[in-house]
């Protein structure tokens, strides 16, 4: 199994095994997991080396998590490396359709994620970029809360470029996509903050399908890059 090349970054990874992280985003971190090796270690050691210090995080700003870093660092690179762990199992993973999806997600989703596009379970917002009709709203410290639902595109089909006002985030479930800064396949995660311009492609020869987080609202450009 090819493993994922881009990760959630620390700060998701600290809030999410300290229990701080907001359910949406603890929800794409904890199904990232279940494809990465890789993370599943950083969380484990961070909550070995960290323990109570998870209390003391900050609510807002990057100084206090900088310095819980820093000493991080330093305590990796002081003490002796320790033997490697043992593996941690990924979580059960279900079928839908052929195509696997592990948990925790996989008990939030309708029975299947790749039903035909005309079924009804899809509604098309450009040629061939859908999203789907099973979506979540979950609550938070935006007016609206986090959405999550399902984006897929087919191969070739660009999402139309737009920008972000709050974080939006991208794990992909099947098939691949690439953007400006990079391409995407199995269990990757992309993340764009607020004030990011973006556009993404389907680049499988399978339909791309993801799941897809949205703090706030997106704005969508014109050719110029000029909101529409």
């Amino acid at each position: 199994m090819t493993v994922p090349l881009h990760h959630p970054d620390d700060q998701l990874l600290i809030g999410y095994a300290s229990g701080q992280e907001r359910a949406g985003k603890s929800l794409l971190v904890a199904t990232h997991l279940a494809y990465c090796p890789e993370c599943r270690q950083r969380v484990a050691s961070y909550e070995a080396l960290c323990g109570n210090w998870f209390e003391e995080l900050p609510c807002a700003g990057h100084d206090g998590l900088d310095a819980l870093l820093d000493r991080m660092d330093g305590l990796l690179t002081a003490t002796r490396t320790p033997p490697e762990p043992a593996p941690i199992e990924p979580p059960a993973t279900g079928r839908t359709c052929g195509c696997p999806v592990p948990e925790p997600l996989r008990s939030w989703l309708p029975d299947a994620i790749d039903t035909p596009t005309d079924d009804g379970s899809w509604r098309e917002i450009a040629k061939g970029v859908w999203l789907s009709g099973w979506e979540r709203t979950l609550s938070g410290t935006t007016m609206s809360g986090t959405t999550i639902r399902l984006l897929r595109m087919a191969s070739g089909a660009p999402v139309p470029a737009h920008r972000h006002t709050a974080d939006e985030l991208l794990l992909v479930l099947r098939g691949a996509f690439r953007d400006e800064y990079g391409s995407y396949g199995l269990g990757d995660v992309a993340h764009y903050v607020a004030g990011t311009d973006h556009y993404a492609r389907g680049a499988s020869e399978e339909d791309c399908i993801c799941l897809f987080l949205l703090d706030g609202d997106l704005i969508f450009l014109d050719e110029d890059g000029n909101p529409l």
